[in-house]
């Protein structure tokens, strides 16, 4: 006669594998990383997501910081991930400034504008052009937004980024054209080593000056950058609270480390972004694409 082996729920539990604390890089913070009081404005603590396309993979994840957590405060930064269904990937990042209290809703406007946007700039040959037209209609709506709350446009200041990843098959690549305004910013990894996708010296521009450009005030100022991504590459998007801990030689490559094997199960995507770091208690977002 076949037994049959029965466990008590106890027994379950403790067999049950347990979810490590987030990693501790470098020394340890302050704060606890942990829920505090319930904000008054209902923004999930976390976003992530993620996706599989011919030849792209992707890691997608917004974290409210510790900061925002301990004093009962929401999550400023947003993401979008949208795919046109013809080789074209949109991917986007916002942060608002954390002085103002309902960016928030800029950082999420940012990111729906740029969606009803894509076809506009798919279909324009000049990058530029087609960022500074994106850039204006985000502005432009952040300020109907202001209005329409009855607040200044400055309240909902943010920072944004996003890229446009198509697939180049006589190439054997994709090729991202990334556009920002503020500080926000990505990197190419290839081979484990961090390549900024713009200009070189934006870090020393960014120590020389404590203003940050921003929605809707900045039309003017866009920037745009470019990627090829081969075989094994991964394209990282970023709001600052990833850029600022990434300075640091440990951090960035820790992440190295972890990212350039190709991409994590979501759950496994999400601790690595909760990792840990002395002052950096900021919101993190950040959109990982690879190139399969």
């Amino acid at each position: 006669m076949e037994q049959v082996q029965e466990f008590s729920a106890a027994e379950t539990v403790e067999a049950a594998p347990g979810i490590p604390e987030p990693l501790v890089i470098g020394r340890t913070p302050r704060l606890l990383s942990q829920p505090g009081p319930l904000p008054s404005v209902r923004r999930p603590d976390t976003e992530i997501d993620g996706c599989a396309l011919p030849c792209l993979e992707v890691r997608a994840a917004s974290v409210r910081g510790d900061a925002h957590r301990y004093y009962g405060t929401p999550r400023q930064d947003a993401m979008g991930l949208w795919h046109d269904g013809d080789r074209r990937l949109l991917a986007c990042v916002a942060d608002g400034l954390g002085s103002k209290e309902q960016s928030h809703i800029g950082a999420a406007t940012a990111c729906e504008v740029a969606h009803a946007n894509l076809p506009d700039f798919l279909f324009c040959a000049e990058p530029m052009t087609a960022a500074r037209c994106l850039i204006e209609n985000i502005a432009c709506d952040i300020n109907e937004r202001a209005e329409n709350l009855k607040i200044a446009p400055d309240e909902l200041s943010t920072t944004f980024l996003a890229a446009v990843v198509e697939e180049l098959p006589e190439a054997s690549m994709h090729r991202a054209v990334i556009m920002r305004v503020g500080d926000c910013t990505a990197w190419r990894l290839h081979r484990g080593v961090w390549t900024s996708c713009f200009r070189d010296g934006e870090a020393a521009d960014a120590v020389a000056t404590s203003a940050t450009r921003a929605l809707p005030r900045d039309v003017e100022h866009v920037e745009i950058g470019h990627a090829d991504l081969y075989p094994g590459d991964m394209l990282l998007l970023c709001t600052d609270g990833l850029a600022k801990p990434m300075r640091a030689p440990q951090v960035s490559a820790q992440l190295s480390d972890w990212w350039r094997m190709g991409p994590p199960p979501l759950p496994e995507f999400f601790w690595h972004m909760s990792f840990r770091a002395r002052t950096h208690d900021d919101d993190r977002t950040a959109v990982c694409i690879w190139r399969g």
